[in-house]
């Protein structure tokens, strides 16, 4: 299978938010080419002659998708990106590369990654460990646990009292939060992602992991979905999805449930908190670069 390599060029400091967008549609693995690394990073005693060259006047973000999804994801793209301001020329380039090649080289990239009380390994390798593994394929078109709005759901998991809890993940992707929480300690989980290739990679990491009998994966909406309230609602998205769903996440939860809410730019942060602000209290705002994430508990 042949994949679309997709570059956008912009700034330095609207870079981020870029690559967060791209990683929205595209494979996990996001890269940020940035002349300014080269002269910023105190690390530097040596530079390759000209390696100056293979830079672009401009910051180019880029990722990858299974090409027969270009359109869908250039549509996504110019949607998001018609939002920001002083943020470069914005131009998009597409080339088609190798399937293969491109997979056998993201595996090599994609390690384990440790948290407090958690190892998240790719399913084709092995880690020992006296802490709970949790085996993963993200499909190469989901989240592994390494940006920073998944890391501070993680963390935030981490310190919840999951014993005997059911756990709702809206968006979830690879599956990454529901399924943690099963192996911290939540009775059962229900995982809903509107995109049919995220519910399938899903189920297969629950497979793999042996959580099946514990799991609910279903496609389509919150609220064709879901049924009854949950003791914890996880919700890894974006700010203006999260204001969609504002009413929906209400709906599901109870007297004494808490919520997860990340993928918040920092300049929404406040919008997302006042909108929210009707049935929760902030127990707890977390902040990893220009992304937030929220700790809410229903009053």
């Amino acid at each position: 299978m042949d994949y679309s390599e997709i570059a956008v060029y912009t700034t330095s400091e609207k870079a981020e938010i870029v690559a967060y967008f791209l990683s929205e549609v595209c494979m996990d693995g996001v890269s940020i080419f940035d002349i300014n690394d080269l002269y910023d990073n105190p690390g530097w005693d040596y530079k390759e002659e000209g390696i100056e060259q293979r830079y672009d006047s401009e910051v180019v973000v880029k990722g990858y998708c299974d090409s027969e999804d270009t359109d869908r994801v250039l549509d996504f793209l110019r949607r998001e990106l018609d939002g920001l301001t002083d943020a470069g020329s914005l131009k998009i380039e597409v080339r088609v590369v190798d399937g293969d090649a491109w997979v056998d080289k993201w595996k090599e990239t994609f390690r384990p990654i440790e948290t407090d009380k958690l190892v998240i390994c790719p399913e084709w390798q092995s880690v020992e460990t006296d802490k709970k593994v949790f085996l993963m394929d993200s499909g190469v078109a989901f989240g592994t646990g390494q940006h920073e709005t998944t890391s501070m759901c993680l963390e935030f998991m981490e310190k919840l009292p999951l014993d005997g809890k059911r756990v709702l993940d809206v968006g979830c992707g690879s599956g990454i939060l529901g399924l943690c929480c099963l192996l911290l300690g939540a009775d059962s989980a229900e995982l809903v992602d509107i995109d049919p290739q995220a519910t399938d990679i899903a189920r297969h990491n629950a497979a793999i992991n042996g959580l099946q009998s514990r799991t609910a994966i279903k496609t389509g909406n919150l609220t064709e979905q879901t049924e009854g309230t949950f003791d914890i609602v996880f919700a890894n998205l974006t700010a203006d999805i999260l204001a969609l769903l504002h009413k929906d996440i209400s709906k599901v939860v109870h007297s004494g449930s808490v919520a997860v809410l990340s993928g918040i730019l920092d300049v929404k942060s406040d919008e997302v908190i006042d909108m929210y602000s009707d049935r929760f209290d902030v127990i707890e705002i977390k902040a990893k670069g220009e992304w937030r994430a929220l700790l809410l508990a229903t009053r």
